[in-house]
């Protein structure tokens, strides 16, 4: 009979052992998650069902257009695994006994079809599942060519992922022969439910093989299915295909709070940072675990393209073998003769302090990442260890924290100079008695004190004066918000400064803030209502964009220049503020508006973030100019079309971005950061540039092409 090669007994003894083996590693896997710092990450759970729904289930960020054919491969890939996962618990039924085998294989429709209903989805299910089947085979095929022949630079090279590929491409291979061989046993023809299946079997009927060569050949089918299944399985936990398994819970707890937001330690409980891997929480493991070397974070990723010491995948990987190494270790506290197990340090012992203070926390990564793997917060842990007890961080933020918990400024220049910048301007001071103020301008360190920021905050005073809008500044009273200590890991400095900011806030009955500096806009938004402040907070582009929209304020004088936008990536990235700067410049007569290659989501960062932006550069291209080389490129190309733009594949290669050394067109770059600002002004000083590109911020071109308003009656 055909189905003779089914045999109980090797079935159980493949299943048993194979899940018993599975329970095994798992076991060692996942108690190593218990033996870590909790997180609660079961709130919410509408919204998590949701993400999982979206990015997980629909894989929603495998296909953004950057990555559109690549990750419309893996879908297909994904998709089989989805469908086939109930035909593998078929086969595995069929494999205990004869009556299963004629449940789940006659066209004829065995006795529990008999139903509409039921004989309807499944046969839906059949029609479902030679689909993607076939599109699983496409993917593989394509995959085994992205590896093989183009290798780019983002994919590991490795042997595993080929070998997985073969994994994939002969589960659907047997599916197919192991139908195709018995449909021609029993004499079938074409089954519209499984139309691949039937033209394999069409393939193989010129062959007329015997019934017991057809039998032998659904065996090996049926067999070798089964045992690549839980071959499959097994290899999972043992490489970067445990993403197959811990993915879509990895999205469930993914993150729900904005991604410019840190977590808030509690230092009154020594809430010090991450020294060890025991100082990660659940999430962060899981993080590791799900990495699938995908590569997609170092695509626009500025340290990596500017050769500086850290790739995020690199840095997973490191996290993820060190912590299988000593995964008993760390589970038990102690090593395999019994003694204590002595955690050590992760910097030092799995990653190099230069890996930690490279990033720019552009949140390029995170964005990037279709697992929703959790790399700044993860680094500026360990910042916290290093900057709070043990005092070990690179030497230009002594300065920078000495300024800001002595004056309240990164620069350390005297708190009775915040003013200085509008002597002459006769601002209104909140709180003076004065009022009622709509909103309160929080003008910023930079705006404050430095020379060329100081007239993006005139500029801004300008707008809103020409708006009617009833605003005050606090004078003396601002300070910083705190973003570079929180970043740069003192986590200490930045509470107090946070505590007092919002408590100025709140005791002057401050409801409504426009900042001039996405960091402060993204701390006082995201950040201050761990600390009691809660605020309508509006970057200067939104509130600029929402006057022109509004009609409170025109432009008329015509500027004829070619001008391309850079975004900030804590104004862009991280809250999503990308079409306001836009319709604001292209609301200016004459404009002429280019968009860079690397723009919007896939902008490139000028390098200051993360506190970078007082830190030295000391290996590989400075990011600024990198940037500054591709705003000069963008100029000329559209100046002269024949200046050729480098190839996608290249932008992502490193050493390649950036690379423009050639000619500059006349233009104007502009900006919507301080920050931005002066690392864009001083890689077009350091590249001998300064005279062909101009650097403005939003509101100074908004400012210069105001309509006066016409004076009432």
């Amino acid at each position: 009979m055909f189905y003779t090669h089914m045999s109980p007994l090797a079935s159980s003894v493949l299943v048993l052992s194979a899940l018993a083996f599975f329970a095994y590693t798992m076991l060692g896997r996942g108690r190593v998650l218990f033996a870590v710092k909790p997180v609660d990450r079961f709130d919410n759970v509408p919204d998590r069902l949701a993400a999982l729904l979206a990015f997980g289930f629909g894989q929603k960020r495998m296909v953004d257009p950057e990555e559109r054919t690549t990750g419309a491969m893996h879908v297909l890939i994904f998709a089989a695994f989805m469908t086939l996962a109930l035909r593998t618990v078929m086969l595995v039924v069929m494999g205990f006994s004869e009556g299963a085998f004629h449940l789940f294989t006659n066209p004829a429709h065995p006795f529990w079809l008999e139903h509409t209903l039921l004989k309807s989805l499944f046969e839906a299910y059949l029609l479902a599942k030679d689909v993607v089947a076939v599109g699983a085979l496409a993917g593989v095929l394509y995959f085994f060519y992205l590896r093989l022949v183009v290798q780019p630079d983002r994919l590991t090279k490795s042997g595993e992922a080929l070998l997985i590929l073969g994994f994939i491409g002969g589960l659907m291979v047997t599916e197919f022969l192991f139908g195709a061989a018995h449909m021609l046993h029993e004499g079938y023809g074409f089954y519209a439910p499984e139309p691949v299946t039937s033209l394999v079997a069409e393939a193989l009927r010129p062959l007329a093989l015997s019934q017991a060569a057809l039998s032998g050949l659904a065996g090996a089918g049926f067999w070798t299915h089964l045992v690549i299944i839980f071959v499959f399985l097994n290899f999972l936990p043992y490489g970067k295909h445990f993403h197959i398994i811990t993915g879509l819970p990895n999205v469930f707890f993914k993150r729900l709070t904005p991604s410019g937001k840190l977590r808030t330690a509690d230092l009154a409980k020594e809430d010090f940072g991450a020294r060890t891997v025991k100082d990660l929480h659940w999430k962060n493991l899981l993080d590791v675990y799900s990495c699938t070397e995908c590569g997609r974070c170092q695509t626009h990723c500025p340290t990596y393209l500017t050769g500086k010491p850290l790739t995020h995948k690199q840095v997973n990987q490191d996290i993820k073998q060190w912590t299988w190494a000593n995964q008993d270790a760390l589970a038990t506290g102690k090593t395999k003769d019994g003694k204590d197990f002595e955690v050590p340090g992760i910097i030092g012992s799995i990653l190099k302090a230069e890996t930690v203070w490279a990033c720019t926390t552009c949140g390029w990564c995170e964005t990037a990442c279709p697992v929703f793997i959790e790399n700044i917060p993860r680094l500026v842990e360990m910042r916290r260890q290093k900057v709070q007890v043990e005092a070990d961080f690179p030497p230009e933020a002594q300065r920078v924290f000495e300024g800001m918990e002595r004056q309240g400024n990164p620069w350390g220049i005297g708190q009775d100079k915040r003013d200085e910048w509008a002597a002459d301007l006769q601002l209104p001071t909140w709180g003076d008695g004065g009022g009622p103020y709509e909103y309160l301008f929080f003008v910023g360190c930079a705006g404050s004190y430095d020379d060329r920021m100081k007239k993006v905050s005139r500029s801004m005073v300008r707008i809103l004066n020409e708006a009617g809008i009833k605003f005050a500044t606090l004078s003396k009273q601002e300070a910083c918000t705190g973003d570079p200590a929180r970043r740069l890991g003192n986590e200490y400095l930045f509470q107090t400064l946070a505590k007092t900011n919002v408590e100025t806030l709140n005791s002057l009955g401050v409801k409504a803030v426009i900042t001039q500096c996405p960091h402060c806009f993204n701390t006082i938004k995201n950040e201050y209502p761990d600390f009691g402040g809660n605020y309508e907070v509006w970057n200067h582009t939104e509130f600029i964009n929402h006057l022109l929209k509004t009609g409170r304020i025109k432009l008329g004088k015509v500027m004829n220049e070619k001008l391309t936008y850079h975004d900030p990536c804590y104004l862009g990235r991280h809250n999503g503020v990308y079409d306001a700067p836009r319709e604001a410049l292209s609301a200016i007569p004459g404009l002429q508006v280019v968009e860079m290659q690397r723009s919007k989501r896939e902008s490139f960062c000028c390098g200051a973030g993360g506190g970078r932006m007082w830190l030295e550069e000391h290996e590989g291209t400075r990011i600024n100019h990198a940037r500054v080389n591709e705003i000069a490129l963008t100029l000329q190309h559209d100046k002269d079309p024949a200046t050729p733009f480098p190839s996608a594949t290249d932008m992502k290669k490193p050493g390649q971005v950036g690379a423009y050394t050639g000619p500059t067109a006349q233009g104007v770059v502009a900006v919507a950061c301080p920050f931005c600002h002066t690392m864009v002004r001083d890689g077009l000083s350091d590249t001998g540039r300064e005279e062909q590109v101009k650097v403005k911020d939003v509101a100074e071109l908004v400012a210069d092409a105001l309509e006066p308003a016409k004076p009432q009656a």
